[in-house]
Order: structure tokens, then C-alpha cells, then sequence
């Protein structure tokens, strides 16, 4: 169980940390740890084409997306960090906006940890499905870049934490939890309930929880893996009604 040894490494000093938060109401920002990505060279994706025929037409039109390639617009990274940018605000505000289900009915504390582990959840829903598409590798990594961004952007600005020391090793504790969990909620995904549910029960309810709130827990992301493989690329890619809500507007850093 190799995402059993990386999570149980790391969760309680992360725990320590993030239970003593109450969950903060403010968005995040964003920053990460993970290597950046390289844009394969002069390589668009499959969504430059619907980006060309919403934009202006005639001599203008064409200068415009002329300039826009020169500019690298359509590059394969910028075009990732612009959709990753809409899928990782969706995950982001999972508990804010379903804070009943998540608190009430699943009986999760309120706090940062529980912030940290639905994110997680939800990033990893997305990266299944971005393993469909083109350039799946690159789009994974600019996901993963938003999530790391915004926990250390909410450890600086919403927690006022300023030690850049005691910022790395939380940061490192929450990577380590995150591998793990990627790890365990592939193996529960191609495996049985049982799996997912230990899965969940280790990574989400950090080993608490009852039986029929973790059944729950697995209903729902069965649900949610079946809704996002029937979804087509191009209402995947402009993030149309994922996990049931709507990607939202442009933030700036929190607390500013």
C-alpha cells in the first residue's frame, strides 16, 4: 500500500497544522513546488479552433489571431493554464458550496485539513479525465501548479503565516499527502468499492468516519467519474457544469 506509507508520513504534521484552522470563507491565490511544464514546440490543442471562430472576423479578426499566436496565446501550455485555471477554481470552492453535504451529512470538521482533502479529491477527478485528452501530461501538471499556488498563498495570506521555513514543510507534508492520495484513488478506481472506500477513509476522513458516510463518499465519486467520461472534450475543456457548478470569475491573491 504505497499510498498508505506517503500519506501516514506526512498526515500528522500537516493535521497538527491544519486542524487548529477554521476553514477560511476567502478564495485562495495561487504558487507550487511541482517542476514547471514545457509546451511542445509550436503545438496546439484541439480547442484553437473554437477559440479562431469566436473571435472577431475580417482583416481585424485575422491580426488579432495572428497576434495572438505570435504572442503564444494558443500554445499548449497557455491554453492549459487557462482552463486549468477555471478547473481548479471549481475544485477549489467544493466545500464552500456544498458545505452541508461535505460537513452535515459526511460529518467532516471544518477546517483546513478537510479544505485540503475535498480540493485533492476533486483535482484528482479532473486529472482522470484530462488523461483523455491531448496533451493530458502538460494539463495535469498546470492543474497541479494551481492547487500548490493557492495552499501557500492561503498559508501566507488568509493564516498570516510569514516563515518561509515552517511554509516549506507544510508544503512538502502536503505534497507527500497528495501523491499518496493520487496513488490510492487510481488503485480504488480500477478496483472495487472496498479499495476506494479505504481510499477515502485513509485520505479524506484521515481514518475516522463511519461506514455508511464513507458508502456515501464512494456513491458520489463513482457518480462523478461516470459524469465526467460521458462529457465531450469541448464541454470538458470550457469547464460546462463540473461537479454541478459554474467555473468562476478571475480572483486576485486573498486577503488582498
Amino acid at each position: 500500500m504505497a499510498s498508505s506509507v506517503l500519506a501516514r508520513s506526512s498526515i500528522q504534521s500537516a493535521r497538527a497544522f491544519a486542524t487548529s484552522w477554521t476553514h477560511s470563507k476567502q478564495a485562495g491565490g495561487s504558487s507550487t513546488p511541482s517542476t514547471e511544464t514545457t509546451p511542445a514546440s509550436g503545438a496546439a490543442i484541439n480547442t484553437t479552433e473554437s477559440e479562431d471562430s469566436k473571435a472577431p472576423s475580417g482583416f481585424y479578426g485575422g491580426f488579432l489571431r495572428s497576434l495572438a499566436k505570435v504572442t503564444g496565446h494558443y500554445t499548449v501550455s497557455q491554453t492549459a493554464m487557462r482552463s486549468t485555471h477555471n478547473f481548479y477554481e471549481i475544485c477549489a470552492q467544493q466545500l464552500q458550496d456544498k458545505r452541508s453535504f461535505w460537513i452535515d451529512t459526511c460529518g467532516l470538521p471544518d477546517n483546513f485539513q478537510t479544505w485540503f482533502s475535498i480540493t485533492h479529491l476533486h483535482v484528482w477527478l479532473l486529472m482522470v479525465r484530462i488523461r483523455a485528452e491531448d496533451h493530458g501530461k502538460v494539463f495535469q501538471q498546470q492543474l497541479v501548479n494551481h492547487f500548490f499556488h493557492d495552499i501557500e498563498d492561503r498559508m501566507r495570506y488568509n493564516h498570516k503565516i510569514s516563515s518561509g521555513r515552517i511554509i516549506s514543510t507544510y508544503m512538502h507534508d502536503f505534497l507527500a499527502q497528495f501523491h499518496g492520495g493520487v496513488l490510492a484513488y487510481d488503485e480504488g478506481m480500477c478496483k472495487d468499492d472496498p479499495i476506494m472506500a479505504a481510499a477515502l477513509w485513509r485520505n479524506l476522513f484521515t481514518s475516522s468516519g463511519n461506514p455508511a458516510q464513507i458508502a456515501i463518499l464512494v456513491d458520489y465519486v463513482r457518480k462523478e467519474l461516470q459524469n465526467l467520461d460521458t462529457m465531450s472534450s469541448e464541454d470538458f475543456l470550457e469547464s460546462r457544469n463540473l461537479f454541478g457548478s459554474k467555473a468562476p470569475a478571475l480572483r486576485g491573491v486573498p486577503g488582498k
